[in-house]
């Protein structure tokens, strides 16, 4: 077996599972859910409505004439789809390369062919059980907006994946 083979495998198992777990949520729509997971030390709440799936990190390949933040373009099931750092879009820093990031792909409602990296999905959110921690935090990105305080004790911020590539910093790629 090859070094890493039984993460991916792992990592590929979870993302089947979290995806037939979503298209099931998807289904009960009196359920608000969110896909939770981590950014860096971020932990955000993003709503499936805007995503189309999330898969283990793909190779990318890297675009000249474009910002750091953009990593590049990743063949996700035959779809070309443009790859950003989150992280660093905001001005925080890369996001750390790991072998068990995952590309969080967006949706076709926002009629954008991107996505971002994540570190982790941890499992899905239903708004109903979670603590309101009232609207963005202080010096929020315009892609941040309401907070929430987990079962678990986590505070999440709703990540607007439509803020985000509505964003003037978003379509701004090329340098």
């Amino acid at each position: 077996m090859q070094p890493g083979t039984g993460s991916r495998s792992k990592l590929r198992d979870f993302s089947t599972q979290l995806a037939e777990r979503l298209k099931a949520a998807t289904s009960t729509p009196n359920e608000p859910l969110r896909l939770a997971l981590r950014i860096g030390p971020h932990n955000y709440l993003v709503d499936m409505n805007a995503t189309a799936e999330i898969v283990a990190a793909p190779e990318i390949t890297p675009v000249p004439w474009t910002r750091p933040w953009y990593r590049g373009l990743a063949n996700v099931r035959g779809r070309l789809v443009g790859v950003v750092d989150l992280m660093q879009l905001a001005g925080r820093g890369p996001l750390p390369a790991d072998p068990s990031q995952q590309l969080l792909v967006f949706g076709e409602v926002l009629r954008i062919n991107a996505g971002v990296l994540v570190s982790r999905a941890f499992g899905l959110r239903n708004l109903n059980e979670l603590e309101p921690l009232g609207g963005p935090a202080e010096g929020a990105l315009p892609w941040e907006a309401a907070r929430w305080r987990d079962l678990d004790g986590n505070q999440l911020t709703e990540l607007n994946l439509g803020s985000l590539v509505a964003s003037e910093a978003f379509a701004t790629i090329g340098i």
